[in-house]
């Protein structure tokens, strides 16, 4: 059984400790200023529902998203989760220490990215195809 803490400032102050003693160490984190994309995405509806038309396809507009590890679940007509998720971000592979905007697709079931492109980090518009599941984004200028 855990015993629950009753001195409302303990905890600040515990944090506030760690935080002055804990070594200062490791990488440098550098923040970026986030863009956003407008855009949409699609799946083939026979991979929601098996029996559905080989030509359905299951469509979502997405008004905003922005290019710091956001992820948004594809939904169906009636607002029930597909199983597939939209990823964006903005990374730096380790081995080249190249900087990248990167859209993939989500298996909800797993977690895994099943597939992904990359584009230049200042390109407007960038895309994912792999047949069964598209997805189009455009940058949004403000």
């Amino acid at each position: 059984m855990v015993e629950q803490v009753s001195r409302p400032g303990f905890f600040p102050f515990v944090l506030a400790l760690a935080l002055f003693i804990a070594p200062v160490s490791g990488t440098l984190s550098e923040l970026e200023k986030v863009t956003y994309y407008k855009g949409w995405m699609a799946v083939k509806k026979h991979r929601v529902e098996p029996d559905a038309d080989l030509s359905e396809w299951i469509f979502a507009r997405i008004e905003r998203m922005h290019n710091q590890g956001q992820k948004i679940p594809l939904l169906d007509e009636s607002g029930n989760r597909t199983g597939y998720t939209l990823s964006l971000e903005s990374l730096t592979y380790q081995e080249t220490q190249v900087p990248v905007l990167k859209v993939g697709v989500i298996d909800d079931k797993t977690g895994y990215t099943l597939s992904y492109s990359w584009a230049d980090p200042a390109s407007r518009r960038l895309g994912l195809n792999v047949r069964w599941f598209q997805a189009g984004l455009t940058r949004i200028d403000e």
